[in-house]
């Protein structure tokens, strides 16, 4: 007779940022695809705990992929009191999250302890985010598999971790990257923190420790595709020497109902707007849910944008060093400018949520102006968007690079939190930028890759 199998438990456990959420959430779906009979649970927070459970109860996940939310309070790390996720404080108090999230070692050491009592026999596997690497430490001494999980595509992060494990880096204005002689990278692609770090700062202690345990940990899980990013994926495994799955893309099977989500007032509103235009005539234009520009190059921006000849969607938060959660102002922007371009038709200002899925999907939606954060990008390539880029953190310089450089759907038109866009150089390059959309490709490879991921590293 057969040995019957043996019972999986998976827990994923993503970072408390949106850009994170969202694709393990994506990820929390995949694995119950992949082992059916798996138990999934998505460790969360108080802030982000409900969102989790209303996204997965709208898909009709509720009951197969359950949420449990550890104790956090921002408070007493010195934090804003709803800074549950990044969406509640500024970019430069990021370090102090990441660094306040392993307060969490606790809690949850003491929940992966009792998913191994309740069920000894079960196989426990740990998906955590590739900035939570003291899970590791858990995992081995709960005797639990785990996995880092990149919610960046493979270029980016094998460039961004390349260059914190380089720190101090060069002066020059542009040098090849250790340990990939044939990659350049500029300093201007270089945030502050990366390019002031001297390996004894906060951000490069922080940033070590991840490393350190991507080089130990089971498996890495990357957000993206092998046909997609295949110069990527051999730069990451050339860096670390543990197995690498790239299951993404991690994206929604199908794009979000017409009705707006709660509290989103104006998602349909700009659907309708969009219904209305020519197809591939309007520019969207949207910096994510976690980074925003500076009040001058918004000012410059809609200059820009009323400039040239374009009509477009314009998802606008306030502007970097402001309260992001505040009221907009008026003087952000030129004096009627939202009251000219939406009598005349040719544009929409949307200060709110707006449902990007739906919006780059739309026959009306021609091209993208984005911060290149990778969620935004493989939206984009999944709908056959071309890309306006203008990186402003992190990875994003990279994977403006990359898309540029080696896919060819991108133009970049600015560079960082002090670059300006003319209305001019904004109009040349929706020019350039005009081209067949290209498909990504490797539709139904994530399913395939995770069973892979499960078979080889869980034995099940």
């Amino acid at each position: 007779m057969a040995a019957a199998a043996r019972r999986s438990h998976v827990v994923l456990f993503p970072f408390m940022a949106q850009g994170h959420l969202a694709p393990f959430r994506c990820l929390a779906e995949l694995a119950r695809r992949a082992r059916p009979g798996a138990r999934v649970t998505v460790v969360a927070t108080p802030g982000t705990a409900g969102p989790l459970r209303a996204s997965l109860t709208a898909d009709g996940l509720g009951d197969d992929i359950g949420v449990h939310a550890l104790p956090f309070d921002p408070a007493g790390h010195g934090l804003p009191a709803g800074a549950g996720t990044t969406a509640g404080i500024g970019s430069h108090q990021l370090i102090t999250l990441f660094a306040a999230s392993e307060s969490l070692r606790p809690a949850f050491r003491h929940l992966v302890a009792g998913f191994r009592a309740a069920d000894p026999g079960a196989d426990v596997h740990v998906m955590a985010d590739m900035f939570l690497g003291w899970t590791l430490g858990v995992a081995r001494e709960a005797g639990a598999s785990h996995s880092a999980v990149f919610t960046t595509g493979g270029y980016g992060a094998a460039v961004y971790f390349s260059l914190w494990g380089s720190v101090p880096l060069p002066a020059d204005d542009a040098f090849p990257l250790p340990p990939f002689p044939d990659v350049t990278v500029c300093r201007s692609q270089l945030t502050d923190h990366l390019a002031a770090a001297d390996g004894t700062d906060a951000w490069s202690t922080f940033v070590s420790k991840q490393i350190a345990a991507f080089a130990h940990t089971d498996a890495l899980l990357v957000n993206t595709a092998e046909s997609l990013e295949p110069k990527g994926l051999a730069m990451l495994r050339q860096l670390f020497h543990v197995p690498i799955y790239p299951v993404g893309p991690l994206l929604r099977a199908t794009p979000p109902a017409r009705e707006p989500a709660p509290g989103a007032k104006n998602g349909g509103a700009i659907l309708a707007w969009l219904d209305k235009q020519p197809p591939g005539s309007v520019l969207y234009v949207s910096f994510g849910s976690q980074y925003t520009i500076g009040a001058s190059q918004m000012m410059e921006l809609a200059v820009g944008l009323e400039r040239s000849a374009h009509r477009f969607v314009w998802v606008i938060r306030p502007p970097a060093g402001s309260d992001v959660d505040g009221e907009f102002r008026p003087e952000w922007l030129p004096e009627g400018f939202r009251e000219r371009v939406e009598a005349g038709g040719r544009g929409l200002v949307a200060r709110c949520w707006a449902p990007q899925v739906e919006i780059l999907a739309h026959a009306a939606t021609g091209f993208f102006l984005t911060h290149c954060g990778w969620n935004s990008v493989q939206e984009s390539l999944g709908s056959g968007v071309p890309l306006l880029g203008w990186p402003l953190s992190a990875e994003q310089f990279y994977n403006a690079k990359v898309l540029a450089e080696e896919m060819g759907v991108c133009v970049e038109v600015a560079r960082g939190a002090r670059a300006a866009l003319s209305g001019e150089k904004l109009a040349a390059a929706v020019e350039a930028v005009i081209a067949a959309a290209r498909e990504t490709g490797g539709e139904g490879s994530s399913l395939k890759v995770m069973e892979r991921f499960f078979t080889d590293v869980m034995h099940c």
